[in-house]
């Protein structure tokens, strides 16, 4: 019973926290994903930050599958697994990863606009590795080395990306603008734009919060 008082209390102060958000987070993005996926549809979630963020930060539910694939790095071939669950299921199908993730795997991307999937790929786009900045090189490092050895920035203009391969993409800055991409049965690319460093800073306040309340 203390536990699941716990966890109602937890769930309240997160709820009223990425409820208010002025822009997306990327916690708020994974809330944001698992709410809105449709009623017997599936969520791929990619290792990394993303899987994180979905058992923290995710909206309770039993009516969704949820698939995650470790893969030889821990996010290659993630889009690929999308795509087949969304054509091994035939139901609504959703994609939570981050940019390098995406970049691992665009050839994934190739043609898949002939292939008339229900499936959003939301895309937490800090321009590199925001796992690495919860770690403590992240603060022994000068901030030039560990941006280069940690942080890897590619400068890949996620959207242009899709467009230019024939998909529908847009930036989604809010929860109601990231939930229209599941509006159309078809395949679309969601950017969420994030700054690494911000992300650390937000995930350190909505666990201020909850610890907070819990006390």
């Amino acid at each position: 019973e203390g536990w699941l008082h716990a966890d109602r209390v937890a769930r309240s102060v997160l709820d009223a926290a990425l409820s208010t958000e002025p822009n997306l987070s990327e916690p708020g993005a994974a809330r944001a994903i698992t709410a809105s996926v449709p009623t017997g549809g599936h969520l791929v979630v990619a290792s990394s930050m993303p899987v994180r963020d979905v058992e923290w930060f995710g909206t309770p539910r039993s009516d969704v599958t949820v698939h995650s694939n470790r893969g030889a790095n821990g996010i290659d071939g993630v889009i690929a697994t999308a795509i087949g669950v969304a054509i091994g299921s035939d139901e609504p199908t959703a994609v939570l990863l981050g940019d390098v993730a995406f970049c691992h795997d665009l050839s994934s991307l190739t043609a898949l606009q002939s292939r008339d999937l229900d499936l959003t790929i939301v895309v937490t786009d800090n321009d590199g590795g925001a796992i690495f900045s919860f770690l403590p090189q992240a603060t022994e490092l000068p901030a030039d080395q560990f941006e280069r050895l940690f942080g890897t920035p590619h400068g890949t203009d996620v959207v242009e990306v899709a467009r230019a391969l024939g998909l529908r993409a847009y930036v989604a800055e809010t929860v109601d603008v990231l939930a229209a991409g599941f509006d159309e049965p078809d395949t679309c690319v969601v950017r969420v734009a994030s700054n690494r460093k911000d992300n650390v800073d937000v995930h350190a306040a909505l666990n201020a919060a909850v610890v907070a309340a819990l006390d």
